[in-house]
């Protein structure tokens, strides 16, 4: 129902657009547009209404009247998109084809109107999807501690570390159980202690070359290349045959799955840990044996868990239930079954209704179905998501669908997602608001609503990217399949039922470089499907080698490819997608393939970072309405992109490959991130782009990468620093010193900067910054603090909630009483060798607020009775603390720490070299005499 109003919002702007005078129609053109303006607004005006009421009271005549309103729609807007693109390109010739359309057009509408005459929908109480959205992650999951314990004495309890097989624990339940991140707790837990650790996910439908890949790649750090399963399989063994390790296999289903990997997973006697997770419990007990293992069954939350985990979500810390929905939430737990995923989105939708009142929840409460108390099937557990997903305000429910486009298990990062969702028109523009921010607060609702699981948390905690349940992955497939939103192909035959396909998703398997392409392979459609009104193609492995023609997809709105060009595409087609909004590609691609893309007028993201083209071509600064530019380090830029007035986000410009580009990015004043490398290589380069910042007003992230150190700091006379900054990265480049127009940047809240030398005033001026709320402060290897540095009241930092400091060769960070008052977060770094019987009170009592802290300790030269010695003085200080902070201790350069023996032998050796020595020294005095 709502993806009609969607479609019907992203219209009636453009047909208001064309009556403009820009357009200058003919008077009766002008006129049949004006008649279908009013049309759709009354038929948008009927559907809010029809919209409004519960989904089992719409009948099947008026969805299938929302249906045919919907594809109306969509087709209207090709038709009006298309007669725009020709009259920006020629406007004479254009003009009688939007009138030919509008013959057809005004006869579906009757045909539409005249089906909905037939049929009068009851009327509805109408409620806002307006809502104050809270930006707070999803509560912490309750109830894992106690599992998460028993499984780490499993793992660790009784076994000595000398010659032991590997231990294989499997963990099964019922879906939605929370078994993966119980895993990952463990594993996050416990990875500290193993040489080798690895995370993979092996999903209902598994790419077993991708995963073995995977295993490879975490195990050895190292990019595994190109190789086929039983290559994989034996270098996983050879690199693990002397190595500790510790690997997590989740979302197993079936045991030939766990066949192949067990395979890798070499015996090697040094004590090594498996962690299985799977719903099957004869897959649990197959992956546990013959191997020394246990299976651990996970069973719901009992009955003060469930609340407590229902409580935290929709109530503040300190509130609890409200005596008035007592026995309706008792009613809704009872229903969950105890089972995570269920309470979490039930307590979720509850807490975006504004008034907490049992007559809403009793609402709830109904249409909830029979529930998991007595059945946990799949079906009944769909039941319920099916309710959280109808909750969903209209404009979330087509972001939520787009998500069907990506595979099982896919992660999904944030900017790509909402770029995407832009592109589509799925944001709706507000007065005053920036479309991407628009995004990421329906991407933070989402997760807020629990639809989608936050991964790759950033400073602030939020998330950088999001997986979907594969639970709430098959609702969503099912309902995009439903509504004619997505066709998804998981092979070269496609099966849809309808007539014209709106948006594919292609799902190919991983290509393997060295098979050549050789097979004449196509794509099979139905016959009776259309695909010239597809809008979105995403395809992704070897569906770049049997993929229809682009040139059969004239209206594609939002293309992404992993491996471009193919056999099946010519390269220059791409100039002719002149609706493209979006266009993602990888592979390799040569300058010359993308020569018409100048042709691509109302291109808003372009994203070639995964290709090996090295130059961008000339025509790339005709797109004015490009937003997004997305390259890697490698590429050079043409000269004239300061043409590209309307770029939001430029992503990466290395300064080497195109100087010129520098002074060119002070045209860019609508520039809000930037990614730059090199400016460490040249002060010319660094006085240009600090000539260019002082222009890019709108500028709120940059992030700088290099090798060297250079200074920030040679502004000249009237230099305006960028006012709205609020994040700031210099990566592995170190300044010489802060730059002191630091201290007009009263918005930044995220430093992350590395620097020659540090200083008193230095802390001074960063403590006085407003909102700054993560600092990560690293003094170069080299480098030097002026005097031991205490930090106290005179440097506030009154917003900072996470801390962290590394001075490579020693720390002189003392935190005085009154310190960064809110830090919740601290990281330090501990040389063991320097730290033996003291030196480790930094004033950690002081910080009153804190609650978390990380500590690495430089193993390198020490004894490992210094490194014990340290560890144990670091944990004695926070169990001193009186907030009883967590410790994540971590060692760094274990292997390069000393052996006792090792120790004393070198100290027997020293003894006898200085006896002869002071021998050496006795006869030389002797000698010297004797010559004198």
């Amino acid at each position: 129902m709502e993806l009609a109003t969607a479609a019907l919002s992203s219209l009636l702007p453009k047909l208001a657009t064309l009556l403009t005078d820009e357009y200058k129609l003919q008077k009766g053109v002008r006129g049949e547009i004006k008649f279908l303006h009013a049309e759709m607004e009354s038929m948008q005006a009927v559907l809010n209404v029809v919209s409004k009421q519960p989904a089992h009271q719409i009948s099947d005549l008026d969805k299938i009247w929302v249906r045919d309103l919907r594809e109306l729609s969509y087709d209207i807007e090709d038709s009006v998109d298309t007669f725009m693109v020709r009259v920006d390109g020629a406007p004479v010739s254009a003009k009688p084809h939007i009138a030919t359309d509008i013959e057809d057009i005004k006869r579906r509408i009757h045909e539409v109107s005249d089906r909905l005459a037939r049929y009068k929908p009851y009327p509805a109480a109408v409620q806002s999807d307006t809502m104050v959205i809270d930006s707070r992650l999803p509560a912490k999951l309750v109830g894992i501690d106690g599992p998460v314990d028993r499984l780490v004495n499993l793992l660790t309890q009784g076994r000595s570390v000398q010659k032991q097989k590997p231990m294989v624990v499997s963990i099964f339940g019922v879906g939605g159980l929370g078994k993966t991140t119980i895993a990952n707790s463990v594993y996050k837990r416990l990875g500290a202690h193993f040489e080798c650790q690895a995370f993979v996910s092996v999903s209902l439908r598994p790419n077993m070359k991708q995963i073995l890949s995977s295993i490879l790649r975490q195990v050895t750090k190292d990019n595994a290349g190109e190789k086929e399963p039983d290559e994989l399989i034996r270098s996983i063994r050879n690199y693990l045959t002397n190595k500790r390790y510790i690997i997590v296999i989740d979302d197993v289903w079936d045991e030939s799955s766990w066949k192949v990997i067990k395979c890798a997973l070499i015996d090697n006697d040094l004590d090594s840990r498996v962690i299985v997770t799977t719903r099957n419990s004869t897959v649990a007990k197959f992956s546990c044996s013959p191997i020394d293992g246990a299976m651990f069954q996970l069973d719901p939350l009992n009955d003060t868990d469930s609340r407590e985990l229902f409580r935290r979500r929709i109530f503040s810390e300190n509130e609890e239930i409200h005596s008035e929905l007592e026995d309706v939430s008792q009613k809704i737990l009872n229903k969950c079954g105890g089972v995570p995923l269920a309470i979490i989105t039930i307590a979720s939708m509850l807490a975006c209704i504004p008034y907490k009142t049992k007559y809403e929840w009793y609402g709830v409460y109904r249409s909830m179905g029979s529930g998991l108390a007595k059945d946990k099937t799949l079906e009944n557990m769909r039941g319920i998501l099916s309710l959280s997903y109808g909750d969903l305000p209209s404009y979330l429910k087509p972001c939520l669908l787009c998500l069907s486009v990506f595979p099982e298990d896919y992660k999904i990062p944030k900017d790509r997602l909402v770029r995407m969702w832009v592109a589509e028109g799925f944001v709706d523009e507000k007065q005053g608001s920036n479309l991407y921010d628009l995004g990421d607060s329906y991407f933070i609702e989402l997760v807020n609503r629990s639809m989608i699981q936050p991964v790759d948390m950033d400073e602030f905690g939020s998330a950088r990217a999001c997986r979907v349940h594969d639970m709430i992955l098959d609702l969503t497939i099912s309902l995009s399949a439903e509504e004619n939103f997505v066709t998804i192909s998981e092979g070269r035959q496609v099966i849809s039922p309808a007539h014209k396909i709106r948006r594919l998703s292609l799902q190919g398997n991983k290509i393997d470089s060295n098979e050549e392409d050789t097979k004449e392979e196509k794509m099979v459609l139905p016959p009776t499907v259309n695909v010239s009104h597809v809008r979105s193609i995403i395809a992704s492995g070897d569906a770049s080698h049997w993929m229809p023609p682009l040139s059969m997809f004239s209206a594609l709105r939002v293309f992404s490819l992993e491996q471009f060009p193919s056999k099946n595409n010519d390269p220059k087609v791409l100039g002719t997608l002149h609706h493209l909004r979006y266009l993602e590609l990888g592979g390799e691609l040569e300058t010359e393939h993308l020569e018409e893309i100048g042709n691509l007028q109302l291109l808003k993201t372009l994203d070639l970072r995964a290709t090996t083209i090295e130059e961008l071509p000339a025509s790339i600064v005709k797109l004015r309405q490009l937003e997004c530019l997305i390259v890697n380090w490698r590429m050079k830029f043409p000269d004239g992109i300061g043409n590209l007035t309307s770029l939001q986000q430029l992503s990466e410009l290395s300064v080497r490959r195109s100087p010129n580009t520098l002074a060119e990015l002070g045209k860019l004043t609508e520039l809000r991130e930037l990614d730059i490398y090199g400016l460490d290589k040249s002060g010319s380069y660094v006085k240009t782009f600090l000539k260019s910042l002082s222009n890019l007003e709108n500028i709120h992230t940059l992030n700088s990468d290099g090798t060297e150190s250079f200074c920030l700091d040679c502004t000249s006379d009237g230099w305006r620093a960028p006012r709205h900054l609020r994040s700031f990265d210099g990566g592995s480049s170190t300044l010489s010193k802060l730059p002191r127009w630091f201290s007009s940047l009263s918005k930044l809240s995220c430093l992350s900067i590395k620097v020659k030398v540090l200083r008193r005033d230095d802390l001074q001026l960063l403590g006085a910054l407003p909102v700054l709320r993560f600092l990560k402060l690293l003094v170069a290897v080299w480098g030097s603090t002026e005097e031991r540095l205490v930090m106290g009241p005179d440097q506030p930092f009154r917003s900072l909630t996470e801390f962290k400091f590394e001075h490579l060769s020693r720390c002189w960070l003392v935190f005085a009483q009154g310190a960064m008052p809110k830090l919740q977060r601290l990281q330090l770094y501990f040389e063991a060798r320097k730290r033996e019987g003291g030196g480790i009170d930094v004033g950690l009592e002081n910080l009153a607020s804190l609650k978390h802290v990380a500590i690495k300790v430089d193993c390198e030269g020490a004894r490992i009775r210094e490194v014990h010695d340290v560890e144990t003085r670091i944990k004695d200080a926070i169990g001193m603390h009186p907030n009883h902070p967590t410790l994540e201790l971590s060692r760094w350069f274990e292997r390069r720490a000393k052996a006792e023996n090792e120790d004393s032998s070198k100290a027997s050796n020293q003894q006898s070299g200085d006896l002869l020595s002071a021998n050496d020294e006795t006869d030389n005095e002797s000698d010297v005499s004797e010559h004198s």
